[in-house]
């Protein structure tokens, strides 16, 4: 199905089973037309959750095989470019199943913060990060990541100066990119209206260049005015554990380590901006959750997971409180 002019949220998952159900309720929340999640290599039951949402029409699901010794979202980027769903987007905003998008003007959807800019001068909006720390938790639980985490860097901390793009017309550029769209195809020049690239205060980020590799300001030039994106970076130091000793999908090397646990698990203050969506939000994830099969499926991912964290630490699962409780409550749901 190809809708022209639609507004799409696009990432990869690997074994992101117990965060999936909220990330997709969050962004129907915000307004989005729809989301394309492309997965790889899954050990977990999230591949059949996904499935199931895309059967309910909530999401597209594709699965996809990496290029051996290539950077996994590299060969990901490549294929969501080809997709004709995302060829006839006016929007697509690719990000991370970690990352939540937080409006602060209107009523807090996306439409709200499209509607700050002049069409004529922009081509795509930058989203600074604001990268959320553990909020003193030390074990992961299933409880919603939004509501978990309230506790963040300052604003303009250095952790914060990468941004992602809401990108539109993505047919215009070659590549989608990670953080922002590179190689400008379209038929006027770079730098000069309609083709510029906006902040989130509305002013043209001049120093970027589709040509380039810029990914982030300086910390002078964070803005979180119009709007901010919630990286949950960290979570739990056990969920970040998982992490560490495997390379990224965005690097193919190893980036997590202790030093980079220390230098992201930033709680300088306090930010529940998130939480002002609470009502539309719970509308939002009753019909995610209503999907025949999807909480059944969530349960027995959270058991999976539980199960890699154990394996971890070499424990035994099923002694583990939060393990059996997900057991039961797959078991009530058939």
């Amino acid at each position: 199905m190809t809708n022209v002019g639609e507004k799409l949220v696009l990432t990869t998952m690997r074994n992101e089973g117990p965060f999936i159900l909220e990330w997709v309720a969050w962004y129907r929340m915000l307004g989005f037309d729809h989301m394309i999640i492309l997965y790889n290599d899954c050990t977990d039951h999230s591949p059949a959750l996904l499935k199931a949402l895309d059967q309910a029409g909530l999401i597209t699901a594709v699965r996809y095989n990496p290029t051996p010794s290539v950077p996994i979202k590299r060969t990901a980027l490549k294929l969501m470019k080809t997709l004709p769903r995302v060829q006839a987007a006016e929007w697509v905003f690719n990000i991370d199943v970690d990352e939540f998008l937080v409006v602060h003007v209107g009523d807090g959807t996306i439409h709200n913060l499209i509607a700050q800019y002049d069409m004529a001068e922009t081509h795509a909006i930058a989203v600074h990060w604001k990268c959320f720390g553990d909020s003193g938790g030390d074990e992961w639980c299933d409880e919603f990541t939004h509501r978990s985490f309230t506790k963040a860097a300052s604003s303009l901390h250095t952790v914060n100066i990468f941004f992602k793009t809401l990108i539109r017309w993505p047919q215009d550029f070659r590549h989608i990119g990670i953080h922002a769209p590179r190689g400008w195809l379209g038929e006027s020049p770079w730098g000069q209206p309609p083709n510029l690239m906006k902040r989130c205060d509305g002013v043209t980020m001049r120093r970027y260049d589709p040509e380039g590799s810029v990914q982030y300001t300086k910390p002078q030039w964070i803005t979180h005015e119009f709007a901010q994106l919630n990286h949950y970076i960290t979570r739990t130091y056990e969920s970040f554990a998982l992490k560490m000793n495997k390379p990224s999908s965005a690097a193919n090397r190893d980036r997590y380590t202790m030093r980079f646990f220390r230098d992201k698990n930033r709680n300088d203050e306090p930010d529940e901006r998130a939480l002002k969506y609470a009502p539309r939000f719970e509308s939002a994830y009753a019909e995610v959750s209503a999907v025949p099969g999807v909480m059944r499926l969530h349960h027995r991912c959270c058991m999976d997971y539980l199960e890699a964290l154990a394996k971890q630490n070499d424990r035994d699962p099923k002694a583990d409180l939060r393990w059996r409780h997900h057991q039961r409550e797959k078991n009530k749901l058939g």
